[in-house]
């Protein structure tokens, strides 16, 4: 369980903000929610020296600390800390590089948690995270609910880290039509995720399908794979039209869609994916009347 504690000489951004910082720690370490704490500590004057605070008293980075595990690799960490340096950045209006950042570890046996001694798991070890993944951008669009259908006419700006990319990185993407898109399902709680067979949409009338012979948003890993119509390219604003993904979605990767990478042979799928695809890139249902 991660611990967290960020000091600066202006007032907390709110329980709300915090809640959120914890959330992107939990998913990005595949955590259950709640697993993570997080502290704002606000400085009095004489309490600190840091001549940043003095140069913008009124907006300053925080500095913080984070306490974990000893069992968390570098590459795991490094992400975990750019993750919370990218998200407060967003949050409170500053430069991400001046937000400090450090690390202690929790040996085993050193480490209560509940009335418990944390010890490393008995057996056989975990698998080893991916835990290089982190955002390259953000999904900005009106759709908020977590329905299935009717993306065909949802508009997207898909936004870059402005912390970690610049334009340059998109030169070209407006020669192509269309995109790949792999993003996080990032709203799917880990208690949710589904590892056996289950109905398409929990339907009853459409057969079991394992849950790698679908493409639901419960996955193991919580990954989405969709392609989408470019409109046009705009500093890092990269707009799209079709992209099934909820406001505020992370984005792992943009590709450009090559027609080489598609099926080379005749596409064979069962008759109840025609069923359940009929309405998902149809447009926005018109409103009932009153």
């Amino acid at each position: 369980m991660p611990v967290i504690r960020l000091y600066s000489p202006a007032e907390s951004p709110g329980a709300t903000a915090l809640a959120q910082l914890a959330d992107a720690v939990t998913e990005l370490l595949g955590l259950p929610a709640g697993q993570c704490w997080v502290w704002w500590q606000q400085l009095r004057p004489g309490t600190y020296h840091r001549p940043e605070w003095r140069g913008d008293p009124e907006n300053p980075a925080p500095v913080g600390l984070v306490i974990c595990k000893e069992s968390y690799g570098t590459d795991q960490v490094g992400a975990l800390l750019r993750v919370l340096q990218g998200r407060l950045a967003e949050l409170l209006g500053v430069r991400r590089e001046e937000i400090y950042l450090t690390v202690q570890r929790a040996t085993a046996g050193e480490l209560l948690v509940r009335d418990e001694v944390w010890s490393p798991d008995a057996g056989q070890p975990a698998p080893e995270a991916i835990a290089d993944l982190v955002p390259v951008a953000y999904v900005h669009n009106e759709r908020r609910e977590l329905t299935d259908d009717h993306w065909g006419d949802v508009a997207s700006v898909i936004r870059l880290d402005g912390g970690r990319f610049t334009p340059e990185a998109l030169l070209s993407l407006d020669s192509f039509s269309h995109l790949e898109v792999v993003f996080h399902f990032h709203r799917v709680p880990p208690g949710k995720i589904q590892t056996a067979a289950r109905h398409p949409r929990n339907n009853p009338e459409w057969p079991l399908a394992g849950i790698f012979a679908q493409r639901g948003k419960n996955r193991p890993n919580r990954i989405g794979v969709s392609r989408c119509r470019l409109l046009k390219v705009d500093g890092l604003d990269v707009h799209v039209l079709g992209l099934d993904a909820v406001d505020g979605t992370p984005v792992l990767d943009i590709k450009p869609y090559l027609r080489q990478f598609g099926p080379r042979e005749e596409v064979v799928q069962p008759e109840w994916v025609d069923d359940l695809m009929r309405d998902y890139y149809s447009g926005s249902p018109e409103p009932e009347l009153p």
